[in-house]
């Protein structure tokens, strides 16, 4: 609970709906009373104990959760808004990132034509502007954030990109990320989170009431439930493995020892996070750096319209051998010819099946033999037949007196009988 907001967990519906009714009467008592419009509850994404190692897990269905007070229902939610920090089903910090994001993103760009874009103001101090209206923006809560690699990348993405603006170079110029770090002087975002989780990890370990026992929030971190082991599989680590972790990296001998030292815990997460002084030569590097881009960027455009000369074998036909003039005529070439190959071989598949269904007509039947059963028929459904002298390709109505009064010669040669 802080101020007039609260958060309740509960084992059960039922244990939830009778502490609702319970704190509804004793808020009355003094005068006060909840805002049932501004109340939500969630039920935490949880899944069925398995014993094989399998990497499907079945979902638990929880009980239908309805709670009447004053005669208002309150409200369902996937994920609420707690002290400025989103509280999800799945447990995971994907809207808060997010969010923060968006925020930071505002408060940077709300800075960008009066801060960033301005060159009269020096860069060293642009770089304390940021780290003091932008970052704490950025970082609200990372004290007790477990992050995967993609939620972090998100975050060192947008931390770059700010650096970048403040000094005035854009990702174009290839600008690599420990060149930026050095000449700001900023440490990195992966040390940042980790100077933040262990400051807040010592601060929890020192919880001890006047009886020299750990409080409730110490406990909560030191304990476990006795034989439950972790699913094997789509387990993402806890606050605390990351806080393992980060201790590792710091190279940190005896934490229970030094976290209870307030002024000396401090200085030890601190060793990977002191910020450096701004580099004197950063304006002479960023110049050159951006004259180099522009010379690179100039011979690209030159190498890109610069015309490819072409030699005879580039705009030769490979299957009728023709030259063309250019590249282009040879793709418009290639379309008619590839149609042209394809119909000369139906057209040829069509006389050889023609001339065997001829003669096997001719030995299968004893009747006359028509005409237009000796022609070829093209792709248009018009009939020809070969040495011809007019050059007529007919239809089907008046090829029969066509044929016989100019093919005279060739239907003989056919042994067809007038």
């Amino acid at each position: 609970m802080y101020a007039d907001d609260i958060a309740v967990m509960c084992q059960s519906t039922q244990e939830l709906e009778k502490f609702i009714k319970a704190f509804e009467i004793g808020t009355q008592d003094f005068g006060l009373t909840m805002n049932i419009k501004k109340m939500c509850l969630m039920s935490l994404r949880q899944f069925q104990k398995s014993t094989c190692n399998s990497e499907k897990r079945t979902e638990i269905d929880h009980e239908p959760c309805d709670i009447t007070i004053r005669n208002q229902k309150i409200e369902k939610a996937d994920e609420f808004n707690y002290l400025g920090c989103y509280v999800s089903k799945d447990q995971t910090q994907y809207k808060d990132i997010e969010t923060r994001v968006s925020k930071a993103s505002s408060a940077f760009n709300s800075l960008r034509r009066i801060v960033w874009y301005r060159k009269c103001i020096s860069i060293q101090a642009k770089i304390r502007i940021f780290r003091a209206s932008v970052l704490p923006v950025l970082l609200y809560g990372s004290e007790l954030w477990s992050l995967t690699v993609a939620e972090e990348q998100r975050l060192k993405a947008f931390y770059m990109k700010c650096l970048r603006v403040i000094i005035g170079v854009s990702i174009g110029d290839r600008m690599n990320n420990d060149l930026v770090l050095q000449l700001t002087g900023q440490p990195t975002l992966e040390n940042i989170l980790r100077r933040n989780r262990l400051g807040r990890f010592g601060h929890v370990n020192r919880m001890d009431n006047d009886q020299n026992c750990p409080m409730l929030t110490k406990k909560t971190l030191f304990t476990s439930f006795k034989d439950v082991k972790r699913p094997p599989h789509d387990i993402k680590l806890r606050w605390k493995d990351k806080v393992m972790m980060d201790i590792t990296v710091v190279d940190i001998k005896n934490w229970r020892r030094e976290t209870y030292g307030k002024d000396t815990w401090p200085k030890t997460i601190n060793r990977g996070v002191a910020y450096g002084i701004f580099h004197t030569d950063a304006t002479r590097v960023v110049r050159e750096h951006k004259e180099r881009a522009a010379e690179r960027r100039t011979q690209e455009e030159l190498m890109n319209h610069t015309p490819k000369k072409t030699t005879p074998d580039d705009i030769t036909c490979k299957q009728c051998g023709r030259i063309c003039k250019n590249i282009k005529g040879l793709k418009i070439h290639h379309h008619t010819c590839i149609y042209k190959n394809i119909t000369d071989k139906k057209v040829v598949t069509q006389k050889i099946r023609q001339s065997i269904s001829i003669l096997s007509y001719r030995t299968t039947t004893s009747r006359p033999i028509k005409i237009i059963e000796l022609l070829l028929k093209n792709n248009n459904n018009e009939y020809i037949w070969p040495n011809q002298t007019c050059g007529r390709a007919l239809k089907a109505r008046g090829v029969t007196s066509h044929v016989k009064a100019c093919a005279k010669v060739w239907l003989e040669k056919q042994n067809f009988l007038f």
